[in-house]
């Protein structure tokens, strides 16, 4: 195996993949708006993997009216590739889901939302994407960036 082979091997196992479901878990809390759904993972991780969002993203003024609009939706240029992300990722973030439940990290309930049960280390670009992605719900996201939730 190659270098590149175990970077790329490290940065999407179920360890590191369970740190950014727990920033955004945190994110998603610190806004109060609504709870994380197990559902907007799949769109918020793709869309942390693409390195012009993280720049985007990385020292955001968060506002719960606009946030949404003006980082995401005033930037279509992010988007390049984002269903080859999206379908990509799917198996990765299943099995950092997995990893926190068995972890104590997190719960799922009836309706598929994650309840955070402990707490771990924080990645401040993703905390903030939760923060943003927060403000607009499940099904607005899917439709936002035209992806299949038929595909999880």
């Amino acid at each position: 195996m190659n270098i590149a082979k175990a970077i790329y091997y490290s940065s999407v196992s179920p360890e590191n993949i369970s740190k950014l479901i727990l920033s955004i878990a945190h994110g998603f809390k610190e806004t109060q708006i609504r709870k994380l759904s197990f559902f907007d993972l799949f769109i918020i991780i793709p869309y942390y993997s693409y390195v012009p969002a993280q720049k985007e993203l990385e020292r955001i003024r968060f506002n719960v009216a606009s946030s949404f609009q003006t980082k995401i939706e005033r930037n279509p240029d992010t988007f390049a590739n984002f269903n080859f992300r999206y379908e990509k990722s799917i198996n990765y973030i299943k099995l950092g889901v997995s990893y926190c439940i068995n972890e104590g990290s997190i719960e799922l309930d009836e309706d598929m939302n994650i309840n955070l049960i402990s707490s771990k280390d924080e990645d401040k670009i993703i905390f903030n994407m939760g923060k943003v992605f927060s403000t607009k719900e499940t099904s607005a996201l899917y439709n936002f960036f035209k992806v299949d939730i038929n595909a999880i």
